[in-house]
Order: structure tokens, then C-alpha cells, then sequence
């Protein structure tokens, strides 16, 4: 189907713009403040975005290798893995930024 798309643009001299991405990573590299950027964007309302945040803020990690704790450090990008928000606020940054590419 996405070739038959891509011949058709070329066949008709049409432009044609292709995004791909990778949502594994894309989790992970979501800037927390452009994330409530996005959704001050997308008429969410400010009591959401308090929550939103206050979930997100000092945030603090540590990781485990070979059964030691390495020392805690602070997490300032992406979502929190598994917290219950993260697909919805994924979600709507993911549609805000479609729809900057549409215009």
C-alpha cells in the first residue's frame, strides 16, 4: 500500500512527505516541558496540566546492576514507565504534533 502511494505521487508529479517513528524510543525522549507545552496546546484544562505535572515533577531514578543500587539520579525527560497516564499523555503530544505537520 505505501509503495502504490509513493509510485502514484511520482507517477503524477504530486510532493509527498513520509514520517517515520520510532515509538519506543519516542517515550523516552519527550522533553517534559514541551509535553506541557503540547498540552496547554490541545485545550486541556490547567487542573490537568497541575496533575499532569505533579506526577512528572522530581522525578528520581537509580538503576540496578549486578545487584547494586547505582546512586539516585534525576529522570527530566519522557513519561513515567507504567504510571497509568503516560499512554494518554504520549497520546495527546503524539496528535499535537501531527497536526503541527498538517499545517
Amino acid at each position: 500500500m505505501k509503495r502504490q502511494v509513493i509510485e502514484k505521487c511520482y507517477l503524477y508529479n504530486n510532493n509527498i512527505h513520509k514520517l517515520f517513528l520510532d515509538f519506543t524510543h519516542t517515550f523516552v525522549l519527550i522533553k517534559r516541558n514541551k509535553m506541557l507545552d503540547f498540552l496547554t496546546q490541545n485545550i486541556i484544562t490547567s487542573k490537568l496540566i497541575w496533575l499532569f505535572n505533579v506526577t512528572l515533577e522530581n522525578t528520581t531514578a537509580k538503576v540496578k546492576v549486578n545487584n547494586a543500587y547505582t546512586s539516585e539520579f534525576r529522570v527530566e525527560s519522557g513519561v513515567k514507565q507504567g504510571d497509568p497516564l503516560s499512554p494518554t499523555l504520549f497520546s495527546l503530544v503524539i496528535d499535537t504534533v501531527l497536526k503541527k505537520l498538517e499545517q
